[in-house]
């Protein structure tokens, strides 16, 4: 019965493909440095540069607002008066808010 396969087969008795064939498998699926997990990698690293330039974007917006906010104290009591409700003792804050950001 075994001869048979390889009289079928004759390049299934070729020890040097049935090697690497098996060296092939073997990186492909078991190895620490295996095309599955080069792939899964690489989709990382795409995913953290889409990170890195989102997070650049928002370190030079901030910076705009930094340097808008230390040019004028008009700048500053306008932020301070906007985004975090300070007011002087005579006056009175009212707040108001959409409904749709409510839901």
């Amino acid at each position: 019965m075994q001869w048979k396969i390889w009289k079928t087969y004759p390049i299934l008795g070729n020890r040097f493909l049935l090697t690497g064939l098996t060296f092939l498998v073997y990186w492909v699926f078991f190895d620490s440095n295996s095309l599955v997990n080069i792939i899964a990698l690489k989709a990382k690293i795409k995913g953290l540069e889409k990170d890195e330039a989102y997070y650049q974007q928002r370190i030079e917006d901030t910076r705009m607002r930094l340097t808008e906010l230390n040019s004028s104290l008009d700048n500053l009591e306008k932020f301070a008066r906007e985004n975090h409700h300070m007011k002087r003792p005579s006056e009175a804050v009212y707040v108001f808010v959409d409904r749709a950001d409510l839901e």
